[in-house]
């Protein structure tokens, strides 16, 4: 029971630390080209958010299972191209099934993410000297750490310049249609970053107060 448990802690900060100390896009500024050109609305955000899942979860199980086992050479492609098939199904799907608009407008950044640093980063970095739950547990910290990123931002982007949100109508006038620009995504990207680095200094304070409190 002991060892189980020291397991699931293991994996628990594997995965947070991912997520929040060591994020992707905030930390690590990895993954930035779809949150800055295509993440201007909050469907868009969750749609290139749920591709990035789809994309470094079975890849980076992959790689723990086979990457080790492979010349450097070869895991490049073979990751690579796992992610561009499994985006073509997702391509397919939504253009086909969900809304051909929705396709029309990230159809660019759609096969883009087979290839972006996220899932070379993580897919070809940690997960290749991973066993697969540990693997699983990054990946899974880097794409949510991805997609809170993204969808933060494209919610910000969205509302302030469109007046919108999921494409849902809440301001009559929008009071900042320069949101929708990349300067403006970078300077919250910025700002993000920073809220990020003051939570944690807040935490990292209060565990030591509390530390020495018991002490």
């Amino acid at each position: 029971m002991s060892e189980r448990t020291d397991r699931i802690r293991s994996l628990g900060r594997i995965f947070f630390d991912t997520f929040l100390g060591r994020n992707i896009v905030l930390v690590k500024m990895i993954g930035l080209c779809p949150i800055i050109l295509a993440a201007v609305n909050l469907k868009y955000a969750v749609t290139l958010t749920v591709c990035a899942a789809l994309s470094l979860l079975p890849t980076a199980l992959l790689m723990s299972l086979v990457g080790d086992k492979l010349k450097p050479a070869f895991r490049a492609p073979l990751y690579t191209i796992l992610a561009s098939l499994i985006l073509v199904g997702a391509a397919w799907i939504v253009r086909d099934f969900i809304k051909p608009e929705l396709y029309a407008a990230l159809y660019l950044y759609l096969p883009l993410m087979a290839v972006n640093t996220l899932i070379t980063y993580r897919a070809g970095g940690f997960a290749v000297s991973a066993r697969p739950p540990e693997a699983l547990a990054d990946a899974l910290g880097s794409t949510m750490g991805f997609g809170v990123a993204i969808c933060l931002i494209a919610a910000l982007r969205e509302l302030l310049a469109f007046g919108t949100l999921w494409e849902i109508p809440l301001l009559a006038e929008p009071p900042l249609p320069g949101a929708a620009s990349p300067f403006a995504a970078f300077l919250m990207l910025g700002m993000l970053a920073a809220l990020l680095q003051f939570i944690k200094e807040m935490l990292r304070r209060f565990l030591e107060g509390e530390v020495s409190g018991n002490a």
